[in-house]
This record gives structure tokens, sequence and C-alpha cells, in this order.
């Protein structure tokens, strides 16, 4: 029994070990917001998640949100957002370029009249 275990142990490692998909995250902050990139990115695709903090725990909404990633491939605006928890998007790219651990990602986000 035990090297019948030992076998799909092995074998599942050998599996994961031949993937071609490549795991990066990315992190950023500044004075107002903490941000992350979660990415699986293979040969030629990119799917992934941003998710954005107000780091200021003083301010529980904020108005005219604008978030701007990467010079403008991808815009997330919204009226009003909460800030009790994180801001999330998605990103998906097939026969894009891919990213890599030295890749720098533009964020600006404007909230309230500030930048």
């Amino acid at each position: 029994m035990k090297n019948l275990i030992l076998f799909f142990l092995l074998h599942i490692l050998f599996l994961s070990g031949c993937s071609s998909e490549n795991y990066i995250i990315f992190e950023g902050e500044s004075n107002n917001w903490e941000g992350k990139l979660q990415l699986v990115n293979d040969e030629t695709d990119v799917t992934g998640k941003y998710s954005f903090r107000l780091t200021n725990c003083k301010i529980d909404e904020v108005d005219n949100l604008t978030i701007n990633i990467n010079d403008g491939q991808t815009i997330l605006k919204q009226d009003q957002a909460s800030t009790k928890k994180a801001i999330e998007t998605t990103t998906q790219c097939s026969g894009c370029a891919t990213f890599d651990e030295g890749s720098t990602i533009p964020v600006t986000i404007s909230w309230n009249n500030k930048e």
C-alpha cells in the first residue's frame, strides 16, 4: 500500500513539473495604495487578478475611482468604491507578450480628486 501511495505522489509531482505554466506575483505600494497582481503565464497566454487596497484606514469609501494599468491596457472606473475590501479586476490575454519577474507594470490610481 505504501508503494502505491508513493507511486501516485511521485507521478503527481512529475506531472506538475512538466507544466509550462509560470506563476508570477507582482507587488507594489505608494503612500496611499498597495497593489498586487497574481499571474498565470504560459508560452502564449496570460491570466491574472489585480488587487488594490487603500492603506489609509480612515477612509471607508472613495469617489470617482479610476485605476489605469499598464498605460491604459486595463482601465477600471467606479463612481464609488468601498475601501473595506480589496478592489479587484481580472486580466486575460491570448497570443500576447508574456510577463516575467523583471517586468514593470505602471499603475495610476485617481480618486477623490487625488492621484
